[in-house]
C-alpha cells in the first residue's frame, strides 16, 4: 500500500511546469512527496552541570503540561579586591542579572525573578535535571521586569535590606572573604526562581555580570566603590520539573521509549522530549526506482501549530541517527552520527576500509526554522544519494535542538523551554529526481 501511495503521488514533468519534450528529451524529471510519521521519545536524565546558563520560571500548555526550572549556583569573590573599611558608609547592594533570553506567549506583563540563599552546599559532583537543593523560601532579592521590548538584556534589583546590612558587615569584618572556601561557609550558594504562573521562562547567563555588587564609600572617597560577588567560574546546575498530567504527552513515562501520542507531536527543550521520525517509507520508495539521480530532496516539518513572535521554537535542530534503542547513536570515539550537510560527505572509509557514516563537528545538517513560513526545512539530497548509491544504512532520526562537537558538547536542549508542536500530516519529504529513458 505504501508503494502504491508513493507511486500515485509521483508527477511527470508537465504537471511541474517543466518544459521537456517527451519525444526529444531523454531525461525525465519527476516529483513525489513522502509523508513521514513521528513518535515521541523522552531523553534519559540530562547532565545540567556548568552549562553557562540557567533556565528559571515556567511554561504551561495543553500538550506538554507544566514545566518549571530553578537554577542553582555557587558565588565567587576576589580576595584581593578592596573591601570597605571599618568606618565605610554603605550606599546600596544590588543583584544584577544578565538575561540571555525570555520566552512566553505574553511578554506584555512584567515577569518576576527572585534570588534565595541555599541552606546546603553545591558539591563537586555531576548534577542532572532531576536534582535540586534546599533553599530559604524568603528571597534576598526579587523584582519584576518588562521584557516586551528586548529579551537579551541586563537588569538589576536592590537586595533586601536585611541581607544588605548583613553582607556589608561581613565585608568589613573580612574573615569570610579571605578565600573562596571561607566564603562558601558564609554563603553556600544561591537559587534562582521565576514565577511559573506568569507563563514565561528566563535564561540567565552565569558569569561576571550576574551576581551581587556592594556599593560603599571609604573615608575620603568622592564616588562609590563596588565589591563584586559574582557567579563567574562558579559551579551551577538546573533543576527541571515537568508535570504532563492530563495532556497527550502524559503517556510518556520512561526514557528511551518511543510513544505514539496521536496526530500532534512535538519537541520540548530542557524537559528532554524529542521527535523520532520513522523513515521506513524511504525504503519502499527506493525499491520502486532504477537508474535515477536525485536532483533535490527537502525535509519539511510544518507549518507548526503555534506562531508567537515572543515564543519562537529552537532556531535549528540536528537529525541524529537512531534505532530500536531510541538513543542517539555514536561511533567508537563517542561522536554522534547525524545527517551531514549538503556540501559534505555522508560516508567515509574507516581504518579497516569499511564504509561508515561520516562524522564532523562542523558539518552537521541543520533543520533551520523559517519564521516567514513557520516551518523547519533542510536539504538532504546528498544523504539520500548515499543511502541509494553508496549503501549507507537508512536510520530513523531523532530530531533535537542540540549543538554537539566531537565528544563534549554545549546542548541548546538544556538552555530554555523552547519547543513546538506540529500536525503529523505536515512532516514530509519533497523529492525531485531524474531517470534515463530507455528507447
Amino acid at each position: 500500500m505504501i508503494t502504491l501511495s508513493i507511486a500515485s503521488s509521483c508527477s511527470d514533468p508537465s504537471t511541474l511546469g517543466l518544459d521537456l519534450d517527451p519525444n526529444n528529451n531523454q531525461i525525465g524529471v519527476f516529483y513525489t512527496e513522502i509523508p513521514l510519521s513521528a513518535s515521541m521519545v523522552l531523553q534519559d536524565s540530562m547532565n545540567t552541570t556548568n552549562t553557562n546558563s540557567m533556565v528559571v520560571g515556567g511554561l504551561t500548555d495543553d500538550f506538554f503540561g507544566k514545566s518549571e526550572g530553578i537554577g542553582f549556583s555557587r558565588l565567587a569573590i576576589s580576595p584581593t579586591a578592596t573591601r570597605p573599611a571599618q568606618n565605610a558608609v554603605l550606599d546600596s547592594v544590588k543583584f544584577n542579572f544578565r538575561i540571555e533570553s525570555v520566552i512566553g506567549n505574553d511578554l506584555g506583563t512584567a515577569k518576576s525573578l527572585s534570588v534565595h540563599l541555599l541552606t546546603e552546599g553545591i558539591m563537586d559532583t555531576t548534577y542532572y535535571n532531576f536534582d535540586r537543593l534546599d533553599f530559604d523560601p524568603n528571597p534576598i532579592a526579587q523584582g519584576s521586569f518588562d521584557f516586551s521590548a528586548r529579551q537579551d538584556t541586563a537588569v538589576s534589583v536592590a537586595m533586601e535590606s536585611g541581607f544588605s546590612e548583613f553582607i556589608f558587615e561581613e565585608l568589613k569584618k573580612g574573615d569570610a572573604f579571605k578565600d573562596v572556601f571561607s566564603f562558601r561557609n558564609l554563603i553556600p550558594g544561591v537559587a534562582f526562581q521565576g514565577n511559573p504562573e506568569e507563563n514565561a521562562s528566563t535564561g540567565i547567563r552565569i558569569g561576571n555580570t550576574t551576581g551581587i555588587v556592594v556599593y560603599f564609600k571609604n573615608e575620603g572617597d568622592t564616588v562609590s566603590r563596588g565589591y563584586s560577588i559574582s557567579t563567574a567560574q562558579s559551579r551551577h546546575f538546573n533543576y527541571v520539573h515537568s508535570d504532563r498530567t492530563g495532556t497527550p504527552t502524559a503517556v510518556i513515562t520512561e526514557a528511551n521509549q518511543a510513544y505514539d501520542v496521536g496526530n500532534r507531536v512535538g519537541v520540548k527543550s530542557s524537559v528532554g522530549l524529542m521527535m523520532k521520525l520513522d523513515t521506513s517509507p524511504i525504503d519502499a520508495f527506493l525499491d520502486t526506482l532504477t537508474n535515477v539521480t536525485f536532483n533535490d530532496i527537502v525535509l519539511e516539518i510544518g507549518p507548526l501549530t503555534e506562531e508567537v513572535t515572543t515564543n519562537r521554537p529552537p532556531a535549528g535542530m540536528f537529525m541524529y541517527f537512531t534505532d530500536e534503542t531510541n538513543k542517539k547513536l555514536r561511533n567508537s570515539s563517542g561522536q554522534f552520527y547525524t545527517i551531514q550537510d549538503e556540501r559534505s560527505l555522508q560516508v567515509v572509509r574507516n581504518a579497516e576500509g569499511n564504509l561508515v557514516p561520516a562524522v564532523s563537528s562542523n558539518n552537521h545538517g541543520v533543520l533551520g526554522f523559517i519564521s516567514t513560513s513557520n516551518m523547519y526545512r533542510t536539504g538532504i539530497t546528498s544523504y539520500m544519494n548515499a543511502v541509494y548509491r553508496q549503501g549507507l544504512q537508512r536510520n530513523d532520526l531523532l530530531v533535537s535542538p542540540s549543538f554537539p562537537s566531537d565528544v563534549n558538547f554545549e546542548d541548546a536542549f538544556k538552555k530554555s523551554f523552547r519547543g513546538f508542536t506540529v500536525d503529523q500530516n505536515n512532516i514530509k519529504l519533497k523529492i525531485y529526481y531524474s531517470k534515463i529513458r530507455a528507447f
